[in-house]
């Protein structure tokens, strides 16, 4: 199983970045290939995202439940997803912790765990970690950006 591993840090204080993350409509923009999100209840949500993977284009209906939470510390969130059309399923655990850093700022690390079944898998690990590592530095800026821009 694949592990991809990033840190980043925010000019706000830890409360402010766990409500950001955790409130989907706000997120959800910070997502590359998000095309929408819906809210089953407080943590668990309906994603539905589209990336290209080496030569292969799809789109991913995520179940994504949020299974341990320590406000604004510590949070577990399990997604499950399916392509039917690609004969693909995605599972990924993330992990994500937030410490106080320098100038009120916040570190955020996350780890995700990623497996991928089908058609989707053959893509091979070297193509899926340079996918992941991109997808998640735009992340990264996107969540810094969304975040850190006047109000």
């Amino acid at each position: 199983m694949p592990v991809f591993e990033e840190e980043f840090t925010v000019a706000a204080a830890p409360d402010a970045v766990w409500d950001f993350l955790l409130d989907p409509a706000r997120v959800a923009p910070c997502l590359p290939g998000c095309e929408s999100v819906e809210i089953e209840d407080a943590t668990t949500y309906r994603v539905r995202l589209t990336v290209k993977v080496g030569f292969l284009s799809t789109t991913q209906r995520l179940k994504v439940e949020i299974v341990e939470s320590d406000r604004p510390r510590h949070l577990v969130s399990l997604a499950r997803g399916e392509d039917r059309k690609l004969a693909s399923q995605v599972e990924v655990r993330n992990t994500l912790d937030l410490t106080p850093a320098a100038a009120a700022g916040t570190l955020v690390r996350y780890r995700s765990e990623v497996r991928v079944l089908g058609r989707l898998g053959s893509v091979g690990d070297a193509v899926m970690k340079v996918k992941a590592k991109q997808l998640a530095g735009d992340f990264a800026a996107n969540v810094r950006a969304a975040i850190e821009r006047p109000a």
